[in-house]
């Protein structure tokens, strides 16, 4: 008879054998798991490294398609994975997500090849840099599509057809040159590709090559009317020349309000947002433009001079017998810098500044552009701003038309005062049928903008002291910060724009019976 102490040994002695069993089966579970798992890897490691039949092809020349050694390499005529090792094998690697079935290697090799003719038909001249970062740009993207290796959206390429962004690299200062700066700016952190021509025929070239990846084409307005031109040679895709550039791809880089494209507004990218201002709310594409960048790469001054700085860089801005002279034959503007009170914190006497016009030859001597301003002649950029930066406030004096140095200056903490050329007599605080010197500053008022009827010589020393008395900090209107403008460069590059073509087409040509001689399809 067993008795309870003996029961419970035993009982014991099964427990422990069930544990010893229950962790050898353990251990064999996870070695077979373990070679599972490695003959598996193993499997995808070798489908991974075996060339599909397109790329063999382009691997071995020739001169040892009929040799032993390649008769061995591949294995005869059906190989060791017999028909598996052509195009069956490249679909069970697409099947297991090892392959996406391009032929990576052919692509690569023809956009190296399209960089050749490329260089070999359009010199790198002199005004032409921006010619030399195409080349670079092609490699990168011939090396990223080999190797799987392109980032988010680097295959997406953007052509710019306009000098103004060779301008931008190399030192222009331009309405259209900034905006251009501000575009790349754009374009660049959005990781497109970007390729540079000035003439039609480059254009035609690269994109002939790249056709399938090319998703935008920024021209200059007189480079697309030449391209148009060229109806015998072919340029725009046509009927007849259906490898030419499409229209729908084709936008104009335009800094001024009037269509500039056979498709209308809608295909004239502006820098400004016309239809803001405009009757009817007419404009062109507003693409816009940052100077946020490069005003907070300026390091600002840590007091300012008790002085206003005069918008203009000619001369002939400051013409009291001309018609755009907005502040008057009775010496107006004299008469308010004259009465501008000197600095009650540092007793500093009030100044006009103005910046440009031309420097006698012999002497260096700086050219006077008005009475009572002080001329310190034209500056490098970075000391420009710095000496903008350094002022109270920006005054127009009608001219230049909406340039972005008022946008540097709210950027820089600077007021800007804005002369107004015309308004409705019966309501004059009625902005919108206001004409400026910068309309899109319109809808911006004090302390950061001073809009002053021409000719009225108290409202413009009331706005002069005014901003002396009422300093700002750093101001960037909310459609031109970067993430602004960037978002509305991605709008362009990445939307489908066959829809809105076809309906241009129909409004501009059909419904008026014009005939539209290029192919959209």
């Amino acid at each position: 008879m067993i008795t309870a102490k003996q029961a419970e040994h035993s009982l014991c002695i099964v427990t422990s054998a069930d544990l010893i069993m229950i962790n050898r089966h353990r251990i064999i579970a996870l070695v077979i798991t373990f070679f599972t798992t490695l003959f598996t890897l193993s499997v995808f490691f070798y489908l991974s490294v075996i060339p599909s039949e397109s790329l063999e092809s382009d691997y071995y020349s020739d001169e040892f398609s009929g040799s032993d050694h390649y008769q061995y390499h591949h294995g005869g005529e059906a190989g060791f994975w017999g028909n598996y090792n052509k195009a069956n094998l490249e679909e069970w690697k697409i099947w297991l997500g090892l392959s996406d079935g391009r032929d990576r290697k052919t692509e690569a090799r023809k956009i190296r090849q399209l960089g050749e003719l490329f260089h070999q038909r359009f010199n790198i001249t002199e005004g032409r840099f921006a010619r030399t970062l195409n080349a670079p740009a092609l490699e990168r993207l011939a090396h990223c599509i080999e190797t799987n290796t392109c980032g988010k959206d680097e295959e997406k390429v953007v052509i710019l057809a306009s000098f103004h962004f060779n301008n931008a690299m190399t030192g222009g200062t331009s309405g259209e040159d900034i905006w251009a700066k501000s575009t790349l700016d754009a374009f660049t952190s959005l990781n497109y590709t970007l390729l540079y021509t000035f003439e039609s025929m480059d254009t035609l070239t690269l994109y002939q090559g790249l056709s399938d990846k090319v998703q935008t084409i920024l021209w200059e307005g007189n480079q697309l009317d030449a391209s148009i031109s060229l109806k015998r040679f072919g340029c725009i895709k046509t009927t007849d020349y259906q490898e030419g550039v499409p229209l729908e791809k084709s936008f104009t880089f335009h800094f001024w309000q009037g269509p500039a494209n056979p498709l209308g507004r809608q295909f004239t990218l502006s820098p400004e947002n016309y239809t803001l201002f405009n009757k009817g709310g007419e404009g062109n594409h507003y693409l816009g433009y940052s100077i946020e960048s490069r005003c907070k790469a300026v390091s600002l001054p840590s007091s300012r001079h008790h002085r206003g700085m005069a918008l203009g860089k000619y001369a002939n801005y400051f013409n009291t017998s001309s018609s755009e002279w907005v502040w008057g034959k009775e010496d107006i503007l004299g008469k308010a810098i004259s009465s501008m009170p000197a600095s009650e914190e540092t007793g500093e006497k009030f100044e006009m500044i103005a910046t440009g016009g031309h420097d006698d030859d012999k002497t260096g001597k700086h050219e006077d552009m008005y009475k009572g301003i002080t001329n310190l002649g034209k500056l490098p950029q970075q000391e420009w701003y710095q000496t903008l930066a350094s002022s109270k406030f920006l005054l127009g004096v009608g001219k230049p038309n909406m340039s972005p140095s008022p946008y540097d200056a709210l950027c820089f903490g600077v007021p800007f005062i804005n002369p107004i050329m015309s308004w409705n007599h019966s309501d004059p605080e009625d902005w919108t049928k206001w004409h400026t010197q910068h309309d899109a500053l319109r809808p911006y008022g004090a302390p950061y903008v001073y809009h002053v009827q021409k000719e009225n010589g108290d409202q413009l020393r009331e706005a002069m002291q005014a901003a002396l008395d009422n300093p700002i900090t750093s101001y960037i209107p909310p459609p031109m910060t970067k993430e602004s403008v960037k978002q509305r460069h991605r709008t362009l590059v990445e939307t489908d724009w066959k829809p809105f073509a076809m309906a241009a087409v129909k409004s501009l040509y059909t419904d008026k019976d014009k005939e539209f001689p290029y192919l959209i399809v």
